[in-house]
């Protein structure tokens, strides 16, 4: 099971529908919390996490508050961790580099547009994955400039990555037909980021509310 984690903020629970919507393509269950008291105790966890590896949970995403995030990350044992903005990325880059544990198996995926890849010169402390629409970002929209044309949403991967199950991914464009062309654009990138990060072919994608 891959347990992942996203820091909340205001467009948290879109980003989680969205990821939610396209996990179902892929037919991946995938189950939703909270940190808090169950997590903050090795007993509880184990027994939350065979409770819900039983109901044949493949991926477990947590939501985060700022305020628990050092906490969180010194006891979960995350895979992913969302990050929306740029002081929740400072406050993440701190813990990772100052921290006890190693986070060298951790994906962080953040907004390139607010959060710059030149600010992150440790890439050997964690993996980053970055979504917007700029030269540096892994995964954007194609060179249309457009993201959405004609209610079809065109997501691009600028460079080869592997998934969390190791796969590897190759440069290439992703046509997400929309039904809503109102869906903020960084929801999706951030929402198809993650997606593609679990084996998701989000060609198959058909966006609705």
């Amino acid at each position: 099971m891959h347990i992942a984690g996203i820091i909340e903020s205001n467009n948290t629970q879109d980003i989680l529908d969205i990821i939610k919507y396209f996990l179902n393509f892929e037919n991946k269950k995938v189950s939703f919390s909270v940190y808090g008291y169950r997590f903050k105790n090795r007993e509880t966890w184990n027994h939350y996490c065979s409770a819900i590896n039983q109901t044949g949970t493949e991926i477990l995403i947590i939501k985060i508050k700022p305020a628990d995030l050092e906490e969180a990350l010194s006891f979960l044992p995350l895979d992913t961790l969302i990050v929306n903005n740029y002081n929740e990325w400072n406050l993440t880059l701190a813990i990772i580099r100052n921290g006890k544990r190693t986070f060298k198996n951790l994906t962080v995926i953040f907004n390139s547009d607010i959060i710059k890849t030149s600010d992150f010169t440790d890439e050997e402390l964690c993996r980053v994955l970055c979504y917007g629409f700029n030269k540096d970002s892994n995964i954007t929209t194609s060179s249309t400039g457009e993201p959405s044309i004609s209610g079809q949403f065109l997501c691009y991967i600028r460079n080869m990555l592997v998934t969390a199950n190791g796969r590897r991914i190759e440069p290439q464009e992703y046509v997400i037909n929309l039904e809503d062309a109102d869906i903020d654009p960084y929801n999706i990138l951030a929402a198809a980021s993650f997606a593609v990060l679990h084996d998701v072919n989000l060609n198959r994608i058909n966006v609705s509310n």
